[in-house]
C-alpha cells in the first residue's frame, strides 16, 4: 500500500511537473519567436539594411529628419491612384491634410481620418484609392506634432498634481497610500486631449465644414472619441478602429478609491474599475520611448528596422516603410511634447487616465462603429462591452455595432485594406448598398 501511495504522488507529482514546465516552455517560446522576427525578420516584402548604415546616416538635426518625411510623403502618394482629384497643403501653415474629391461619389457628409500614436495622414495611404470612390470629400491629416504639421508648444496652466501612487501587494492585490485631487487631475487631462481636440475643431472651421463623420484608430480613436464629446455638434458619425483607452482601470482619476485599503485587481473583466493587466511596461522604457533607439547607436537603428519589417510585413511599399523608420529613429520624428501628453494621458500598461468607459453616457453621435483586427493585441472585449453598454444606454444612437476585420492585426487599414474599405463605406454610407 506504501509503495502504491508513493507510486500515485510520484505521477501526480511528475505529471504537474510536466504541465509546469510546458507553460514555460511555450511562454519561452512566444519570446523566442517574437524576439527573431525582430532580430531576423521574414517575409517576401522583407528588405535588409545595414544598422551602421542606417545610424550614420541619421546623425543630422530635425530639419533633415522633417525634409526626408516630406519627400518620402511624396513618393508615397505619387503611387496613390484615386476617383477624383487629390490635394495637399498645410492649412495656414498648420495641419499638414490631404482632401480627396469625388462629386460623383454618393457619400456626401465630409469623413476626416485621424491617424494613431507615432504615426500620420500616411497610414491610410493603401485605403485611399478605393474610399474614393465612395467620399465626395474625404480628408485625412496628420495631427498637431505628428508627420509634417506644425509642432506647437504645450501649455499647461496650472499645477502639477500630486499623483497617483498605488502599491501592488502580492500577485492580485493594491492599495493607494493617500487620494487625490480628481478635478485637478481631469483638468490636466482636459488639457492634455485639448491640445489635440481644440485643433481639429479649428481644422474644421478652416475648412468650412459642417458635421463631418471621423474615422480615428487607436491614438486616434481615443482622441475621437473625446473630440465627439466635448463638440457634438461636430460629428455625424464616428468609427473607433481599434481605439485606444477604452477599459475602465486602477490608474483612473474616476475611481474615488479609499487610501491604505485593500483592493483585489480584476485581471479579467475591462468594464472593472479594479481592471488591470498582469504586465506594465518597465519605467524606464515608458518614460524615454523612441529616444532608446538612439542611444543604442547601430543596433538601435537595426532593431528599430526589423521591427517595422515585422511589424508591416503584409505591406509591400518600401517608401512607407522608410516613411515609419524616420517618425521612429529620426530626430525630432516623435517630438518630445507627443510623448509628454503620452504619458500624461496613459498609465505604463497602456491604460487611459480617463477611460472612454467611464464617459459613455456622454457620447452623442448618430452611429457608432467599433471595429478590431482579427489578430489585434488590443482589448476586444472592451471595445465589446462598450457597445453593449451604449446600447444600453441609447443616448439618440441609433445604434453602436462592432466588427472585426478578418486577416489583420492592430493596423487592420493596412493588413486588410479592402475589406477595411467596404466595412467603412458600408457604416457611412447615406443609403443602402447593392449587393
Amino acid at each position: 500500500m506504501l509503495r502504491y501511495r508513493h507510486c500515485k504522488w510520484d505521477r501526480a507529482l511528475h505529471t504537474n511537473r510536466s504541465i509546469f514546465e510546458e507553460k514555460i516552455l511555450q511562454k519561452k517560446s512566444l519570446q523566442r519567436k517574437i524576439l527573431g522576427r525582430i532580430l531576423r525578420p521574414k517575409g517576401q516584402n522583407t528588405v535588409r539594411k545595414s544598422g551602421f548604415k542606417l545610424w550614420s546616416s541619421h546623425l543630422n538635426g530635425p530639419a533633415k529628419t522633417y525634409e526626408r518625411l516630406r519627400v518620402l510623403q511624396n513618393c508615397i502618394m505619387d503611387q496613390v491612384n484615386v476617383e477624383g482629384s487629390k490635394k495637399n497643403d498645410k492649412l495656414f501653415d498648420e495641419i499638414n491634410q490631404w482632401h480627396f474629391q469625388n462629386i460623383k461619389a454618393s457619400i456626401r457628409t465630409p469623413t476626416l481620418m485621424i491617424h494613431g500614436y507615432a504615426a500620420s495622414s500616411m497610414s491610410y495611404f493603401r485605403n485611399y484609392p478605393g474610399l474614393s470612390k465612395h467620399f465626395r470629400n474625404l480628408y485625412s491629416i496628420d495631427l498637431p506634432a505628428s508627420g509634417l504639421s506644425s509642432i506647437p508648444s504645450l501649455e499647461v496652466n496650472t499645477t502639477t498634481p500630486l499623483p497617483l501612487d498605488i502599491k501592488f501587494i502580492g500577485k492580485d492585490k493594491f492599495k493607494i497610500p493617500y487620494t487625490i485631487n480628481a478635478d485637478h487631475h481631469k483638468f490636466v487631462i482636459q488639457m492634455y486631449e485639448d491640445y489635440y481636440i481644440d485643433r481639429i475643431e479649428q481644422w474644421r472651421i478652416d475648412n468650412k465644414l459642417d458635421k463631418m463623420n471621423i474615422v480615428g484608430h487607436s491614438f486616434g480613436g481615443y482622441l475621437s472619441f473625446k473630440y465627439a464629446v466635448k463638440y457634438p455638434n461636430s460629428v455625424d458619425k464616428l468609427c473607433l478602429v481599434s481605439p485606444l483607452g477604452v477599459e475602465r482601470n486602477i490608474w483612473s482619476v474616476n475611481n474615488n478609491l479609499s487610501s491604505n485599503t485593500l483592493y483585489t485587481t480584476d485581471f479579467g473583466d475591462p468594464s472593472s474599475k479594479f481592471y488591470s493587466k498582469s504586465h506594465l511596461i518597465p519605467k524606464y522604457l515608458f518614460e524615454e520611448q523612441f529616444k532608446i533607439l538612439r542611444l543604442m547607436g547601430p543596433f538601435g537603428a537595426k532593431i528599430c528596422w526589423n521591427y517595422i519589417m515585422a511589424a508591416y510585413s503584409r505591406v509591400p511599399s518600401l517608401a512607407f516603410k522608410e516613411y515609419i523608420f524616420e517618425l521612429f529613429y529620426g530626430k525630432g520624428g516623435i517630438p518630445e511634447v507627443t510623448t509628454d501628453i503620452f504619458k500624461g494621458l496613459f498609465s505604463r500598461g497602456i491604460l487611459a487616465r480617463d477611460p472612454l468607459m467611464d464617459s459613455l453616457s456622454y457620447l452623442n453621435v448618430k452611429k457608432l462603429l467599433v471595429v478590431y483586427g482579427q489578430y489585434d493585441w488590443m482589448n476586444k472585449n472592451a471595445g465589446m462591452l462598450m457597445v453593449e453598454n451604449l446600447n444600453k444606454l441609447g443616448n439618440g444612437l441609433e445604434r453602436a455595432s462592432y466588427l472585426e476585420v478578418p486577416s489583420s492585426g492592430h493596423n487592420l487599414f493596412l493588413d486588410n485594406p479592402e475589406y477595411f474599405n467596404q466595412s467603412i463605406v458600408s457604416f457611412l454610407s447615406e443609403k443602402p448598398l447593392l449587393s
